[in-house]
């Protein structure tokens, strides 16, 4: 996916469709608001990690899961493992940053929550208002401060087991300087929850081995 040059993150939301409804709005706000509390998307864009155009590059993403996602159902709600898999190529391929820290499975559990909140059967927009209120509220609260992440630990972002307190240190670290714990982050950990579950009810649990005896190896990302 190749970012194409927009106006402005206005014009993304505008670019939902001709006529958007309350739900696709707040779901594009919601996207634009987790994009600024985002530290590494953040520093892609002040510090132009991208080129000129990084701003642009943002707004292009910002509009493409907005299109790819911003509708009701089940069919339009986005896999974890999946979104967390572009939001990764994305930062490599547009801003040239090989993410070390977790953070994009962070970002994707968000959006995924949020999706959940926002598109709820019942059309009630009252919990998503709350929902998106709450990034407007980090937002203002880390508004000025300087994006900081950390590489994670190795290439595959293990932590050994001896390192568990650490790893929940990382873990506060990672809600703290994406603004908090939120309700949307409370869904996308039930929705992974949900989709792991449904999804190893369909793989198969032994070894594929076809005709000829050769195994094949089902793999799919780990999330961190």
């Amino acid at each position: 996916m190749s970012a194409q040059p927009s106006t402005s993150t206005s014009a993304a939301i505008a670019q939902i469709d001709n006529a958007p409804t309350p739900q696709q709005l707040l779901f594009a706000k919601s996207i634009m608001l987790t994009f600024e509390l985002w530290p590494a998307m953040r520093l892609a864009v002040s510090e132009q990690w991208g080129g000129p155009d990084s701003a642009d590059k943002r707004d292009f993403l910002l509009s493409h899961l907005c299109d790819q996602y911003g509708n009701p159902g089940s069919a339009f709600e986005p896999d974890l493992d999946d979104l967390a898999d572009i939001l990764e190529g994305y930062m490599i391929d547009e801003y040239e940053a090989r993410l070390e820290d977790g953070s994009p499975d962070w970002v994707a559990g968000r959006i995924v929550g949020l999706h959940r909140v926002i598109f709820a059967p019942e059309e009630d927009t009252t919990k998503a208002q709350a929902a998106v209120r709450e990034l407007e509220k980090a937002y203002e609260e880390l508004k000025g401060k300087k994006a900081t992440f950390e590489q994670g630990k190795n290439e595959d972002g293990e932590v050994d087991g001896e390192d568990a307190d650490e790893e929940m240190r990382d873990a506060r670290s990672m809600a703290q300087s994406h603004g908090g714990v939120t309700e949307a982050d409370r869904q996308g950990a039930r929705v992974g929850l949900e989709q792991d579950q449904a999804r190893a009810a369909r793989e198969p649990q032994g070894p594929i081995v076809d005709e000829d005896g050769f195994e094949t190896v089902v793999s799919r990302r780990r999330r961190k």
